[in-house]
């Protein structure tokens, strides 16, 4: 069962998520980069997105 603590992490999880894709898209729209520039940014956007994943997992809602 699902407590009302899981849902609101859900949320706001995912509004994180799309926050985080959000800034890559604004980076990649005003900034010229490489190939290997992008696949860096990507590249540390998703560790941001596996670090906030684990924090959401298991850290308790204050």
């Amino acid at each position: 069962m699902t407590t009302v603590h899981d849902k609101i992490k859900a949320e706001l999880l995912q509004e994180v998520y799309a926050n985080i894709d959000r800034i890559y898209d604004s980076i990649d729209q005003h900034f010229v980069m490489d190939e290997t520039r992008r696949d860096n940014v990507i590249k540390h956007l998703n560790i941001l997105k596996d670090e906030l994943y684990f924090i959401f997992q298991t850290t308790p809602l204050s």
